[in-house]
């Protein structure tokens, strides 16, 4: 298993932080200027779009947690890694997150799936 990056530590203390007023601090130590984020409900460019996101989130969602579900996997500045989101105890959703560094080591981009992958039926299924 691949050490978590730093700014990998700062982006996950960010989602689960609790006092809305530390976000940002987490923020700007783990996403580049020019970050992207995708995942099936949201495309956010820059930090402040994505500062208000988590904010939402956080505001909807308190008690909710993200925890790393699986070992991180690393090759040219790219990371995938499972996670689930968890609620009063009980996951709530899974899912698996691509995430790219810049040269600097700041999250320029981050790709978000949610739920496993459905096996091949047959091969016509691809």
């Amino acid at each position: 298993m691949r050490r978590m990056p730093e700014a990998m530590k700062h982006y996950w203390t960010m989602w689960n932080e609790v006092d809305l007023d530390r976000i940002r601090g987490h923020l700007d130590r783990a996403v580049s200027d020019d970050f992207l984020f995708a995942d099936p409900i949201n495309f956010h460019a820059g930090r402040d779009a994505l500062e208000a996101n988590v904010r939402e989130f956080r505001a909807e969602h308190p008690t909710a947690g993200f925890e790393l579900a699986s070992r991180i996997d690393s090759h040219h500045q790219r990371y995938r890694y499972e996670w689930n989101l968890v609620q009063d105890g009980e996951v709530t959703l899974r899912g698996f997150d691509v995430t790219t560094l810049d040269d600097e080591g700041l999250i320029e981009r981050i790709d978000g799936f949610f739920g496993p992958l459905r096996p091949l039926r047959n091969k016509a299924d691809a």
